[in-house]
């Protein structure tokens, strides 16, 4: 392998597939990087076996070959090297890497030991807007349970057919639901993603609405983003039947503005922050949301303006829920659906709404 590309190109190609690095691996080719010189680019790789980045930089490839180096070492190198072109040659098992008049060496792996990268894109895939994506990710893994004795809902159930996407997640005291058009779908299908999938993945997307195609078999979920490839495992098992969760009619709805809403949770969630149950109490009236908390150290109420549908109600909630959905969204006006104070609410747009958020209330004494 001998080779010439851009160093600022190189330094964001290995930090972008450094993070699919394993941390903690028996399998110490596991810590490396592929580089794969081809056909005028160089294409680096990097899996812990649950998820793989891949990313294809322009290069002028004098010698073809593949290499696996040192990856968080590597990383970490060329990431202060700037702008300068950079030189790669392998020779035996030593890469040299030259910038200017600078060298280093380093030691690397057998690439033949290198575990294969996935690759789906043989397969068919659907398109959705770049920007659609990002929404999606953010709404629905908002209520993903961190309970490792119940893996399934470590992930996001996520629905493709009716040219849209559906995207649930739950963790026994909130829901989040949410849905978005996508382009090309081939057939109806269902599979869980990982939530740490699409924590990597929604790092990777770009801040504008190009577009994204996504391709899923029944062992891994791919995304191809410009000249990244994102593919991790899906987890394998039957997820709740989440409509039977969500309640199909409520006594009261009540609009209210979301920014001085979210403001008044946030201030109000401040005294309870460090308690378990982190509990303010919302009193729903027709004119407006009054919004208290308090404990031995203090008070705080509050009062937002809101249009109430429905009788008056008082019911409390874990102010982190609250506000996770909250932050979550950047509509104007949201609409609260409540039924009972002991009944779970849901949150929406004040609009037509693609997302519906489900929160448990929590009793009052």
């Amino acid at each position: 392998m001998k080779l010439i590309c851009d160093g600022q190109d190189l330094a964001e190609a290995v930090s972008t597939v450094s993070r699919a690095i394993s941390a903690r691996s028996v399998n110490p080719i596991l810590e490396g990087i592929k580089l794969t010189a081809k056909d005028g680019t160089l294409t680096l790789a990097s899996t812990d076996l649950e998820i793989y980045i891949q990313k294809v930089v322009r290069a002028d490839i004098e010698t073809e070959g593949t290499a696996v180096v040192p990856g968080r070492l590597f990383n970490e190198y060329v990431g202060k090297l700037g702008k300068s072109s950079v030189n790669l040659k392998l020779e035996g098992d030593n890469m040299q890497i030259t910038h200017g008049e600078n060298t280093c060496n380093f030691q690397t792996f057998l690439a033949i030991e290198y575990p294969d990268i996935i690759n789906l894109n043989k397969k068919p895939h659907f398109t959705i807007k770049s920007d659609h994506f990002r929404d999606f990710i953010t709404k629905a893994k908002i209520s993903v349970s961190n309970d490792d004795s119940r893996p399934i809902l470590k992930g996001v159930l996520c629905e493709i057919g009716n040219d849209k996407i559906v995207g649930v997640s739950l963790d026994g005291f909130r829901l989040s639901k949410v849905e978005k058009p996508i382009k090309n779908h081939a057939s109806e299908i269902k599979v869980v993603v990982p939530a740490r999938s699409f924590d990597e993945i929604r790092k990777l997307l770009a801040d504008d609405n190009g577009e994204v195609s996504i391709i899923i078999d029944n062992k891994f979920f791919q995304v191809n983003i410009n000249k990244t490839t994102f593919a991790g495992r899906l987890i394998d098992g039957d997820f709740i039947n989440y409509n039977q969760i969500i309640p199909s009619s409520f006594t009261s709805s009540v609009v209210v503005e979301k920014s001085a809403f979210e403001q008044s949770i946030e201030r109000a969630g401040l005294l309870v922050r460090s308690d378990k149950i982190n509990l303010v109490t919302l009193a729903i009236a027709d004119k407006h949301i009054g919004i208290t908390s308090n404990n031995e150290i203090g008070r705080i109420a509050e009062k937002v303006p809101a249009s109430l549908n429905g009788k008056d109600i008082k019911i409390s909630f874990n102010a982190k829920y609250l506000y996770d959905v909250l932050k979550a969204t950047q509509d104007e006006f949201i609409k609260i659906n409540v039924g009972t104070e002991l009944s779970p609410a849901t949150i929406e747009n004040a609009k037509p709404s693609d997302y519906t958020f489900l929160v448990l209330p929590v009793r009052m004494s």
